[in-house]
């Protein structure tokens, strides 16, 4: 092992146990407060009841609206060769996955003419610009544009917009007439997209009043890596049954990382002014603060589930911990920015819209508050305070697994990747693995509290011949 690889192993052990250190923070200033508080007060009743009132509604309840919607929906669907895509490839030190990527990307089915894709080398020191490079010689609708090592490594949206901003708008300008059918898309550098991808995204742009299209992410290599599954099983479950009941109920879709698509125009009028970024270079979750943002400016975004990309899911506890953090970090950090200021509230773009972005986002603190319920319910087991609910037990316990029914339905759904025996047992397994979040959010919010935010790239693990990719959707 060479010297820069043992110091990059030894900062991501001290950034993990950082983390998990974080994490212990709020859960213990609420154990130690509650027990204190039992101490100087012996005859201290905790009422949980509105906790189990709030659960019900944002969580049981609106897992049956999520199902209601779903079963009612009649999306639009179809295919169109009616946009001109400029593809966006931010690669950083990704020589593991670059080649397979751009040899999907660059194949894709929509002619060729209508379509380019750039890779944006954020200052990588590995084989990343030469994989490239070799690509561009054989084809002519490969751009590679070079930040440099010294000025690399600052994000995802910082890489993205200077793909864009100062190399895209550059270049092509006002070039693509009429621009509202100028569409950019994101693909990581691990992405593997369906061939069908730009025919099935442009019909959604069909319709001028979508800024933004979202696909239905998967898992490249759930079949080598049990974690990795878990991880495809809950984007098949949580992200694709939300995003897609949000889409028919109120076109409130959150934009990912891949597979997202943007309409140049909508891009333009979002803009943030005083720093000109069309990312925010300040968010961790850079996509989903523009989706939000899109929708400010009364753009309607879409989900679509009939094609999707594939990408790397991470391998070990402690990547998958680190990545979660970063998206539970930078959805507070777009709760904050958007619904916690009045201003959002007083833009004038549809209500239901705003309700909808709001119960989305406060999502994100939900573990809190059910580590608060295990964490009094413990201490009054031990007999430090008394506990009191209108409610039986049983309610209370049964609405913590509320969200089995969206595991049940995606696994279903996706039967071709998952044999109907496997189907019971997988979804006892999902739900335990939800439960990844309490630590992580309760980490992610101590850090957002007390920290500045600072971007970090999830490794990759498998090359191309390992990974495998779903051919069935």
């Amino acid at each position: 092992m060479s010297i820069f690889s043992l110091r990059v192993s030894l900062n991501g052990l001290y950034g993990f146990i950082a983390t998990i250190g974080a994490s212990l923070v709020g859960p213990t200033i609420i154990v130690v407060t509650t027990f204190g508080l039992g101490l100087i007060f012996p005859s201290l009743i905790i009422d949980t009841t509105f906790l189990t009132i709030y659960f019900l509604v944002t969580c049981a309840s609106y897992n049956a609206f999520l199902l209601v919607v779903i079963s009612r929906a009649r999306p639009k669907q179809g295919e169109n060769v009616g946009h001109f895509f400029s593809l966006l490839v931010p690669a950083h030190n990704e020589e593991k996955v670059l080649s397979e990527t751009l040899e999907i990307v660059l194949n894709l089915d929509y002619p060729s003419e209508l379509f380019e894709v750039i890779v944006i080398n954020d200052g990588s020191y590995d084989k990343t610009e030469r994989i490239a490079r070799s690509f561009q010689k054989r084809y002519s609708n490969l751009k590679v544009f070079n930040i440099p090592t010294n000025k690399g490594g600052q994000g995802k949206s910082a890489t993205l917009n200077a793909g864009f901003a100062d190399f895209l708008l550059t270049w092509r300008g006002l070039e693509i007439k009429p621009r509202h059918r100028w569409i950019i898309g994101v693909f990581d550098s691990d992405g593997i997209p369906k061939p069908d991808i730009l025919k099935k995204v442009s019909f959604q742009f069909a319709d001028l009043n979508v800024g933004g299209v979202q696909t239905l992410v998967r898992i490249k290599n759930a079949k080598t890596s049990f974690l990795a599954k878990l991880q495809d099983i809950e984007f098949l479950a949580f992200a694709r049954i939300m995003q897609f009941a949000r889409t028919n109920y109120s076109g409130a879709v959150a934009l990912g990382g891949n597979g997202q698509f943007v309409r140049a125009v909508a891009l333009d009028d979002t803009v943030i002014k005083h720093q000109e970024e069309y990312w925010s270079q300040g968010s961790l979750t850079e996509d989903l603060e523009l989706g939000v943002r899109l929708l400010t400016k009364k753009w309607k975004n879409v989900y679509i589930d009939t094609t999707f990309v594939s990408q790397e899911g991470t391998e070990t506890l402690s990547t998958m911990f680190r990545q979660r953090e970063r998206w539970a970090w930078g959805t507070l950090q777009t709760l904050k920015k958007y619904v916690l200021q009045p201003s959002f509230w007083r833009t004038k773009f549809s209500l239901r819209t705003k309700l909808d972005i709001c119960f989305y986002l406060i999502h994100v603190l939900i573990p809190v508050l059910v580590f608060l319920c295990w964490a009094w319910s413990g201490l009054a087991l031990l007999g430090i305070i008394q506990v009191s609910n209108f409610f039986p037990f049983a309610i209370t316990f049964s609405i913590g697994f509320s969200f089995m029914p969206l595991f049940a339905y995606g696994l279903w759904k996706q039967r071709a990747d998952y044999p109907r025996w496997q189907i019971i047992p997988l979804i006892f397994i999902a739900a335990a693995y939800t439960y990844h979040w309490l630590p992580v959010v309760m980490s992610a919010l101590f850090k957002f509290l007390t920290t500045k935010p600072k971007w970090t790239k999830t490794p990759r693990f498998n090359n191309s011949l390992k990974l495998t990719r779903h051919g069935k959707n």
